[in-house]
């Protein structure tokens, strides 16, 4: 079981959760993270401009490839089609009263240790970071006791 950070603007979310979380997509340059992705796995969405947890799911299947424009790019390429697709399940979906102030864990996950303290954010550069075990656990267990 291994844990992955998605970085994801409000929109995309509110997107995952029209779909019920049932699927999530990843931008087409992230095909080599795609296929380490496993069933049992877990993603965490991080929310920018948040600067937010705002839950965790499930992954249960490998990724397949689809071309159908679902979730909104912001960024560079707007035909950008996330087209790395896995099928998901809501495993702790917080509302967003309770979404979880990422800086509480920039000092306490692993992750956040390849850059000076006052430069944590770094770590959340990009679409999506493979976590390590350590810091999946963390986050599962300060997801389920919020």
């Amino acid at each position: 079981m291994s844990g992955w950070l998605i970085i994801s603007s409000k929109q995309n979310l509110d997107i995952t959760s029209s779909l019920n979380y049932t699927q999530q997509g990843l931008k087409k340059r992230h095909r080599k993270k795609a296929q380490e992705i496993e069933p049992g796995d877990y993603f965490f969405f991080y929310i920018t401009g948040k600067q937010k947890l705002a839950g965790v799911v499930k992954i249960e299947s490998f990724a397949t490839e689809a071309s159908d424009h679902v979730w909104v790019n912001l960024g560079k390429d707007p035909q950008e089609c996330y087209p790395w697709r896995f099928q998901i399940s809501p495993h702790i979906i917080l509302d967003e009263q309770r979404w979880l102030s990422m800086s509480d864990f920039s000092d306490k996950l692993l992750h956040f240790k390849k850059w000076p303290a006052k430069n944590w954010r770094l770590g959340l550069q990009g679409q999506i970071h493979a976590l390590r075990e350590e810091d999946t656990q963390f986050l599962l267990e300060a997801i389920a006791t919020k």
